[in-house]
């Protein structure tokens, strides 16, 4: 099953708000056809992240100030005659602005709220729901000028650190977590990125000693090496070519299930951009380009067989449906139309 996330508000200066929540559809690995199930309302539910074990859904709600801001969890079923249900188990309200995006470390979600600088620490209960919030870290400006935007964070099991992506600062920030699941900053491990660049998204190499990291604002992925008692940038490569890369708007970046591929979008030329992890070197090599079968790709998604790749282009408000090729390439299958401004795309 799809999930597909989007926003039901206007964003200023940003994409016009047509969806009407969270939505589900069918999605069929023999053809990539996708078909509609149903939806659940809830405000700008932009990111999600699955629970596949317990069929829950986690979805930020992405407003600024209001006392709305904040996160729901849905437990979803179907029954027989394939009609789905969606089961509100916690709503859960943010003291922040514009919570962005979820990742779990352990029993505990991470929640990284972009205007606000804020990161949140929230206890997941055995069946899902959530608990009480064991913690806000509050990012600080690194120097004058600057303002802390928490983007995106990851769990790095091996070391157990949590990194953020300080869109803000420039800055890959580093936490060590306690047993707990609450975090101490680690300022001195930090690592720094070119004035400007925006590292926006962070994934992890199934193997766990890897990562990589785009920029939103420079069209560039960095190769990050997680294995030594610091993260260390292996390698940088341009995600476009460099005579246009200072106009990029990067958004997601994704590893492949087998790890040797990484695919991340670009929302100003509408383009998916395919490089291959060199584990051994640690070096990333540029496979090719392709457009993105719509209009401002947010979100990219790889299917659990490794065989499809899927778009969320949220202006044109359609999802991109591409073969994966035995070398990691895209072949264009079909674009879905009426996916209302679509943002995040997840598997359940």
């Amino acid at each position: 099953m799809l999930l597909v996330g989007g926003y039901t508000t206007n964003i200023p200066q940003g994409p016009k708000g047509k969806a009407r929540g969270i939505s589900a559809y069918d999605f069929f690995p023999t053809d990539g056809r996708i078909e509609f199930l149903g939806f659940t309302p809830a405000l700008d539910p932009s990111y999600l992240l699955t629970d596949r074990k317990r069929s829950i859904v986690y979805a930020v709600q992405e407003v600024a100030g209001n006392g709305s801001a904040g996160v729901t969890a849905h437990k979803i079923s179907r029954n027989n005659r394939g009609k789905i249900k969606f089961e509100l188990i916690s709503d859960f309200t943010l003291a922040s602005e514009d919570p962005c995006h979820l990742a779990f470390a352990g029993n505990t979600l991470l929640v990284s709220s972009f205007s606000s600088g804020h990161l949140h620490v929230i206890e997941r209960q055995e069946d899902g729901r959530l608990g009480a919030e064991l913690q806000t870290v509050t990012l600080e400006a690194s120097k004058e000028g600057k303002m802390a935007h928490a983007h995106c964070a990851l769990l790095v099991p091996k070391k157990n650190w949590v990194l953020v992506c300080d869109l803000g600062n420039d800055l890959l920030k580093v936490y060590d977590r306690a047993e707990d699941g609450t975090l101490t900053g680690r300022p001195e491990l930090d690592l720094p990125f070119q004035e400007g660049h925006g590292p926006r998204h962070i994934a992890l190499h199934p193997e766990g000693d890897l990562a990589v990291v785009n920029g939103e604002n420079v069209g560039q992925v960095h190769l990050i090496d997680v294995s030594g008692d610091r993260p260390l940038r292996a390698t940088t490569a341009n995600a476009l070519p460099e005579r246009v890369i200072e106009e990029a708007s990067g958004a997601a970046i994704r590893f492949g299930s087998s790890g040797k591929m990484i695919y991340t979008s670009d929302r100003t030329f509408s383009v998916v951009t395919v490089l291959r992890v060199d584990e051994r070197g640690k070096k990333l090599v540029v496979r090719d380009t392709f457009p993105s079968g719509g209009e401002s790709p947010r979100d990219l998604i790889v299917s659990p067989n490794d065989q499809w790749l899927l778009t969320a282009n949220t202006h044109d408000s359609t999802v991109g449906v591409f073969r994966i090729d035995p070398r990691g390439g895209l072949v264009h299958h079909h674009t879905f139309r009426k996916v209302p401004s679509p943002s995040s795309l997840a598997w359940l």
